[in-house]
């Protein structure tokens, strides 16, 4: 998610905020297509097996899909009653997951809630069904895929994380924490969520902050959080299975890797979420500008 004190964008005043330091050597960024107008501030972004891109937005409750050969976007999920969707995860094979809710220079608590985009079907326009809307959310970003039917959501204003069954809309608080509640006044704490090799991975926005938390197979914290840094905003993340982070910050693609060291690897600074491809050889990102983005994994 990217903010101002509008809530236009994150990390568009975010060069004032003291930076990580940049690596000698970053990966080459190419802009594989630019959203303007409306719907702009990409907000959450997954890659299809066929290679074509969803993503979702937070000035919008929608999801467009790209079309890298054509250079094409089309919108292909509409999810009712809302006016933000936020982050993406495929649940199971061409199937996702959206969050989703009312934002509009405001936060509506108890309008967020889980969608699910269905394209295992085939065709060129997905299922588009609402999972559950959850009357005690306070306001819903992060959402991370959890097992088979279960994904964690990160409730920013309450400072937790939601577990929601994708088949059945049940739904329960898995995890409240202090390093998720919101810090200094402003109304968000945690933001984007990853679930990785028994652990959750998670950024506190405003407090310029990055955790990893291991999580037992119900989702419940095992022990305590480890923050990996607390010097720069950052918003949501891919996570390789052996735990290799790459996080959207207020510097750029920020690499972390599993014993915690930390270098920029692309000078993106309007991020807002990172995935990867099919092959697993190129990393794309979502951008508040509206710019979607790739570079190559790197060594």
């Amino acid at each position: 998610m990217r903010f101002t004190i509008t809530i236009t964008s994150f990390l568009s005043f975010a060069g004032l905020i003291s930076a990580w330091p940049l690596t000698k050597r970053q990966s080459t960024v190419t802009q594989v297509y630019k959203f303007t107008g409306s719907p702009l501030k990409a907000e959450g972004i997954a890659v299809r097996s066929n290679g074509q891109i969803l993503v979702s937005f937070f000035d919008k409750g929608e999801a467009w899909l790209i079309d890298l050969p054509t250079k094409k976007a089309t919108k292909v999920a509409t999810f009712t009653d809302t006016s933000c969707s936020a982050a993406i995860a495929e649940v199971s094979p061409d199937v996702f997951a959206v969050v989703a809710g009312k934002y509009s220079n405001s936060n509506t608590p108890g309008s967020w809630g889980v969608w699910k985009v269905d394209f295992s079907a085939g065709g060129a326009t997905p299922t588009t069904t609402l999972v559950k809307k959850v009357p005690e959310s306070g306001m819903w970003n992060g959402l991370s895929a959890f097992n088979n039917d279960t994904v964690l959501v990160g409730d920013a204003s309450k400072g937790a994380v939601f577990k929601v069954n994708v088949n059945t809309g049940e739904y329960s608080i898995a995890i409240q924490d202090s390093t998720m509640a919101p810090k200094s006044g402003m109304p968000m704490g945690i933001d984007g969520i990853r679930y990785a090799n028994g652990n959750i991975y998670y950024t506190n926005i405003f407090a310029n902050q990055f955790y990893k938390m291991p999580v037992d197979a119900e989702g419940k914290k095992t022990g305590a959080a480890t923050q990996i840094w607390g010097n720069q905003m950052a918003d949501d993340m891919y996570v390789s299975p052996d735990g290799v982070a790459y996080v959207a910050a207020s510097s750029g693609i920020q690499k972390v890797t599993a014993d915690g060291k930390v270098s920029t690897v692309a000078s993106i600074k309007s991020g807002t979420a990172v995935t990867i491809s099919a092959d697993k050889s190129t990393l794309f990102v979502a951008g508040s500008d509206g710019a979607i983005s790739s570079f190559k994994v790197p060594a």
